[in-house]
């Protein structure tokens, strides 16, 4: 009886030759946002996300061995910003955790990236067995941010460090405390329930409402649920996920399947850079925090960037 393969980043070049060479040896899957089953008819295509855990979780399910490899070139949202080693450590994060989470085997791993290194640590992190390949495929490591998309949709990543002694949990309520006593926001926080509430002047008019829900106890995942900035009666439902990265003190803040309310150009040029804003502004004060959290408990260093 074949194997069932999982198989990542086959719509290129690179992925057309794996899918030849190894086509007789089981049965193969490929992941992606958008199918191309016309291209490849080799393959069974499942419709979904390499950045999205839950995509992943599934597309796992009665698979066997799962193949690796990641063009940081191809990002399935219209707008992203991010860099490739963030994108990289997210669905590479994602690869291993739901492996081990379905028990895959084994993992196989293309070599060729400048991020060999931590990809294969990300993809064992959880306990599964990853092969590397002998035979490198170089690939680009510049993140393209524009591309053409079926959806106006937005992507951003940002690693963050935890500060020393904090839990997950600590980071996501600090963030809203953080958004709602600093001055430079604008903006102001509370929370109600499960729901966090962000607005400018009126609690009446909430710019954002995020609804939490704790997918794993190192995931922490705030579903856009309404807001003057979130467009009504989509199909996608935009995503602030908070993860940490097992063995690290390292957070990568991820938001995804954000369709903005405002034409697209108006986005582009004022709310997105004030969300990238925000975002390095909240972690560089994440990384004092840290500082001042090692020289309490006795280090004797310097703060360099």
């Amino acid at each position: 009886m074949k194997p069932n393969i999982l198989l990542a980043g086959v719509t290129g070049y690179i992925g057309k030759n794996l899918i030849h060479s190894i086509k007789d040896e089981g049965n193969l899957y490929t992941l992606s946002k958008y199918p191309k089953e016309k291209d490849f008819q080799e393959v069974i295509w499942l419709k979904k996300d390499i950045y999205n855990y839950d995509d992943v979780l599934n597309a796992m399910e009665d698979m066997d061995i799962a193949i690796y490899y990641l063009d940081p070139t191809k990002h399935s949202a219209k707008l992203t910003q991010a860099t490739a080693r963030d994108l990289n450590l997210i669905a590479s994060d994602n690869f291993g955790r739901a492996a081990a989470e379905n028990g895959i085997g084994k993992i196989i791993y293309i070599s060729g990236s400048r991020f060999d290194h931590e990809t294969i640590q990300r993809l064992s992190a959880y306990g599964v067995p990853v092969e590397q390949t002998e035979a490198i495929v170089s690939r680009p490591h510049v993140s393209v941010e524009l591309q053409v998309s079926k959806y106006d949709d937005v992507r951003s990543a940002l690693s963050i460090q935890l500060p020393m002694n904090w839990t997950l949990d600590q980071m996501v309520e600090y963030y809203f405390n953080w958004l709602n006593e600093t001055k430079g926001t604008m903006l102001h926080a509370y929370k109600d329930k499960d729901n966090y509430v962000i607005y400018i002047k009126d609690k009446q008019k909430p710019v954002l409402v995020l609804h939490k829900m704790q997918v794993e106890y190192d995931m922490i995942v705030l579903h856009l649920v309404s807001g003057s900035i979130v467009k009504p009666n989509v199909i996608k439902q935009g995503k602030l996920e908070f993860r940490m990265l097992k063995g690290t003190q390292t957070v990568l803040v991820h938001l995804y399947d954000y369709i903005p309310k405002l034409v697209w150009p108006v986005y582009y040029l004022f709310q997105s850079p004030f969300q990238g804003l925000m975002l390095r502004g909240f972690e560089i004060d994440c990384r004092i925090k840290h500082f001042n959290g090692r020289i309490q408990s006795g280090e004797d260093i310097k703060y360099t960037k």
